[in-house]
């Protein structure tokens, strides 16, 4: 542009010498130099943080299509460069075994649903079982009263009895004793009637008392018998019902001990079974369910769908082809047509007057001669050598000065091309104009223009 300007001041001074306006002598002979050090101080050295410039790449990001699940690809409905809406079909999975582990689990909610049924009637069963070793106890314990009752009545029963056999024991040894003396008595008259000392009636009288003597031993003694036959008979009733008091206090113990404890925790187990809940909802049931919602949710995915407007670069995808949920591995490569950006570079030195909202001009190659009016979007406040990048090494310092320009992204303005038609790798140039050196932007602007015109001859 400098040397432009330089040639029509070149012209306009032949043209005043020709006509004889101006005397040709040294100093306008050397007045083209001093022309164009004017213009590069006055003019485009300002211009360049007044209205900055810099080359144009149009970005679109691309999404790498991969599955969230694996199988074998049974179709590929989509045509390569065709536009697509958000959720249309990309690629269909073979949808068989996903639906059948949905089918599976739809089967085990049924199921769970009506073990729950089954976990109250269990907990209810078991309390009640609680119950009825409650109930068995005090059975039990009423039992042992009406035992220890019998064995008292029978240790009474034994008492008398023990008393009844010595009063007869004693009876018969008196009896015996008796039946002695009355035997000597006997004898004794019967030696004197023989010596005819005494009576005939004597004899009879000592005779007769000899006998009921021995009339009252034989009963006294078949008392005692019958006294040990009942003592006997008392001793065994004692010895069973001191065994059925064992036998009823060691089945108390048993059920206090094991059983109540047993039914208890069976019962504890039961219920905490069936109150094992999230929220109003079985345990068991949210388990089932939610794995039902990821079986779901990975058959939904078998249907692979555009993430937004775009189109597929080329779609090498075919039939019988398996797939797999690996990111290092993708398998469409799709281009967002929502999302593209129109970035020009600026030098770091040139950058401190952009702002978003400024107006800004931006020429394409793709179409020579037009220029397209713009906003300043946003400035990208970093470049590739300030990135840190996740390491466990500390990250080495650079000694290079070398500056790396800035992103500015840049906005097209009245809809007057369409961000899509440019596609991502486009490039261009543009110029921002800022609220700086304002005088510069009309020079930018013929720039500008002239770089639109030669996109027709220079690649």
């Amino acid at each position: 542009m400098i040397v432009f300007l330089t040639l029509l001041y070149v012209a306009a001074l032949a043209g005043a010498v020709r006509f004889g306006l101006i005397k040709l002598n040294l100093f306008w002979k050397l007045s083209p130099l001093i022309w164009m050090l004017l213009l590069f101080v006055a003019l485009f050295l300002p211009m360049q943080w007044g209205a900055p410039g810099g080359n144009v790449n149009v970005l679109q990001p691309v999404v790498e299509i991969v599955p969230n699940v694996s199988g074998e690809v049974i179709e590929v409905p989509v045509e390569p460069l065709a536009t697509l809406a958000p959720g249309d079909v990309l690629f269909q999975i073979d949808p068989v075994p996903y639906q059948a582990a949905v089918d599976r689990l739809n089967a085990q909610l049924g199921a769970a649903i009506q073990n729950v049924e089954r976990l109250e009637a269990s907990a209810d069963a078991a309390y009640n079982a609680v119950r009825k070793t409650n109930d068995e106890i005090d059975i039990r314990k009423t039992d042992i009263e009406a035992s220890t009752a019998k064995v008292e009545v029978a240790e009474t029963e034994l008492q008398q009895a023990q008393s009844k056999l010595r009063k007869v024991t004693q009876l018969v040894a008196d009896l015996k004793v008796q039946v002695a003396a009355g035997e000597r008595e006997l004898n004794r008259r019967k030696e004197l009637l023989a010596q005819d000392a005494g009576s005939k009636s004597e004899v009879d009288r000592t005779e007769v008392q000899y006998t009921g003597l021995l009339s009252q031993l034989n009963s006294a003694e078949s008392d005692q018998q019958s006294a040990e036959q009942n003592l006997s008979g008392v001793r065994s009733k004692l010895d069973a019902e001191r065994a059925n008091a064992r036998g009823v206090n060691l089945q108390l113990k048993q059920l206090v001990d094991a059983e109540l404890p047993r039914v208890m925790a069976v019962a504890l187990e039961a219920r905490l079974a069936a109150d094992s809940m999230i929220g109003d909802e079985h345990t068991s049931v949210a388990d089932v369910r939610a794995q039902l919602a990821a079986a779901q949710y990975d058959l939904d995915q078998t249907t692979v769908r555009a993430p937004s407007k775009g189109h597929v670069a080329y779609a090498t995808l075919r039939p019988g082809q398996r797939v797999a949920n690996l990111p290092m591995r993708s398998w469409m490569a799709f281009v967002d047509h929502e999302k593209i950006e129109i970035v020009v570079t600026v030098q770091q030195f040139a950058l401190r007057h952009v702002r978003p909202g400024q107006k800004a001009e931006v020429t394409f190659k793709m179409y020579p001669g037009k220029v397209f009016d713009a906003t300043v979007n946003r400035v990208v406040n970093i470049t590739s050598s300030g990135q840190i990048q996740p390491s466990g090494q500390i990250s080495p310092l650079t000694t290079s000065q070398e500056a790396e320009p800035f992103g500015v992204v840049l906005d097209i303005e009245n809809d007057s091309i369409d961000p899509v038609m440019l596609g991502g790798g486009t490039k261009g140039t543009a110029a921002i104009y800022t609220d700086s050196m304002q005088p510069t932007h009309v020079i930018r602007r013929v720039m500008l223009r002239m770089d639109a015109w030669t996109n027709y001859i220079l690649p």
